[in-house]
């Protein structure tokens, strides 16, 4: 891959972060404020497919630098991610989605 193609995509992960950081912010803020909070948090489990250990951190703290969510762990083996996230109710699946079919590929076409 080209450093000028590498270079786009770190571009457009730079401004999908910066819009996933104010809609998280606001997110957060409804549910902070309103006066019949709905915060249904559980910890979730996270299959990676990132192998070097630049893109398991880059994701990690795409995670964590996201308001309601917080990475908690990393498997010995940099596999797996274990996340807390403020909403994700009773079904994971929506957080892991979020992890596997948003953030991750949008590292792995930076990094890869």
């Amino acid at each position: 891959m080209t450093v000028l193609r590498k270079l786009w995509f770190a571009a457009l992960l730079a401004v999908r972060f910066l819009f996933d950081l104010t809609m998280s912010s606001i997110a957060v803020a409804r549910v902070v404020l309103s006066p019949r909070a709905q915060v249904r948090p559980r910890f979730v489990s996270i299959p990676l497919a990132s192998r070097s250990p630049l893109e398991v951190t880059l994701v990690a703290n795409y995670i964590t630098l996201t308001p309601g969510t917080l990475t908690v762990d990393v498997s010995t083996d940099a596999r797996t991610l274990l996340i807390h996230d403020l909403s994700a109710g009773d079904d994971s699946a929506s957080s892991r989605a979020g992890v596997t079919e948003g953030i991750e590929p949008r590292v792995l076409k930076v990094t890869r």
